[in-house]
């Protein structure tokens, strides 16, 4: 299990490497969807960090005070902390970024916004800043992959 800001470097790396860089909101929604992914396909956690319904979206404190500190576009790696280099992680996480790295903002904001979703049920739960579950973020991606949500079933339920 990693850090969020160890993924959070690999998708700085990742875009900068393909001559696009990343938001910060582009980042916060990478690093979540790619940890829900993690939990449904894999039954691991990404990584440990908390992970809050704010009022924009889900978001990790840790990557958003971390990195907010650069502007809306970091481009500089933590430099406390590695980049994900497991294998099948990195695997995961080429495969989120081939689907949803290439997506406007608003449009990876909209499929972390559902209704129903762990961000929603978490603030009818607990208001903005309530933290969302790991069980929460489980059950939406296994359901995204039992629904064959487009290229999701296809490309990420091989790995």
């Amino acid at each position: 299990m990693y850090d969020a800001r160890e993924v959070t470097n690999w998708f700085i790396a990742r875009g900068l490497q393909e001559g696009e860089p990343l938001t910060i909101m582009d980042l916060l929604k990478l690093v979540y969807i790619a940890h829900g992914w993690s939990l449904a396909l894999y039954d691991k956690p990404l990584f440990h960090n908390r992970i809050e319904a704010w009022p924009y979206g889900p978001v990790v404190p840790d990557i958003y005070h971390d990195f907010r500190p650069q502007g809306t576009t970091p481009e500089m790696l933590h430099s406390h902390y590695q980049t994900v280099a497991g294998k099948a992680d990195v695997d995961l996480l080429q495969q989120v970024y081939g689907i949803y790295g290439h997506m406007p903002p608003w449009h990876l904001s909209s499929l972390t916004h559902v209704e129903g979703g762990p961000w929603d049920t978490a603030i009818k739960w607990g208001g903005h800043y309530a933290e969302i579950p790991n069980d929460l973020i489980m059950a939406h991606y296994a359901n995204q992959h039992r629904r064959g949500n487009g290229r999701a079933k296809t490309v990420l339920a091989q790995g």
